[in-house]
């Protein structure tokens, strides 16, 4: 009798290990048909999608691991450079793509600056929109080519780079400016989490980046910078002690 196993009872080959995506709209139809078409696109992503960044970072910092953040919006104005750099600052080796529909060339190349690794047009078909998700999963960086910019003579933009005088706080975002207003004024991190309704790892990941775009190599020296310059506004709540933490809340 021949013992040897049949097909039936043979073990199944192990199944690749899933990649894990995590989908951030607002608008709960977007997400529900971006979701489909992305399991329909490669049946190893799994999608978890959420209405806001900061879901995102709850299940960051819970241990959950994605291998991309796909941000989407309705429009390129509605997209929030301070959530990229949230979640730049707690996902920071996860690729961000975003995905809005782009009538603002000049945001939209914001928003790629910002640190996204891709910018999708909601005019992109659905095979073009995978094939760009698929080159950034590889590594690469999706432009659309109506947002590339003609490279300019350097004659012609020396002048006025050298004509302009800007403050060392100039690149911060609006988010980074009220969390070193309050470090101004010696406030923790616990205490400035408390204050502007966020995680302590995320006013970690705002002074990581207010430290390298001030170019100073601690949080005391970016203090010192702020208040020996005598000109750096926070927002108004942030100079103000007696504030509510709750008046933070009309900033997010």
């Amino acid at each position: 009798m021949d013992a040897r196993p049949t097909d039936a009872i043979r073990p199944a080959a192990p199944r690749p290990a899933d990649i894990v995506l995590a989908l951030i709209d607002p608008s709960r139809l977007r997400r529900e048909c971006l979701k489909l078409a992305l399991g329909q696109h490669n049946a190893t992503w799994r999608v978890v999608d959420m209405a806001t960044a900061q879901e995102a970072v709850r299940l960051a910092e819970a241990g959950q691991n994605f291998d991309l953040l796909l941000l989407g919006a309705a429009t390129s104005e509605h997209v929030d450079l301070d959530e990229i750099e949230t979640l730049r600052g707690v996902l920071a080796d996860t690729p961000i793509v975003v995905v809005a529909e782009s009538e603002n060339p000049h945001r939209a190349r914001m928003i790629l600056k910002a640190g996204t690794r891709g910018f999708l047009p909601t005019s992109l078909s659905l095979k073009v929109l995978m094939g760009a998700l698929d080159l950034v999963m590889a590594g690469g960086v999706y432009v659309p080519s109506s947002l590339i910019e003609p490279a300019q003579p350097r004659a012609a933009v020396e002048p006025a780079a050298r004509g302009t005088s800007r403050e060392p706080w100039s690149e911060l975002t609006r988010r980074q400016r009220d969390v070193l207003g309050l470090i101004s004024q010696g406030k923790s991190n616990k205490l400035i989490a408390d204050a502007l309704s966020m995680s302590e790892s995320t006013v970690k990941a705002h002074v990581k980046q207010i430290i390298k775009r001030l170019h100073v190599a601690n949080r005391t020296q970016a203090a010192l910078l702020a208040t020996g310059t005598g000109n750096f506004q926070s927002a108004p709540a942030a100079a103000a002690p007696a504030a509510r933490p709750t008046s933070y809340a009309a900033l997010r």
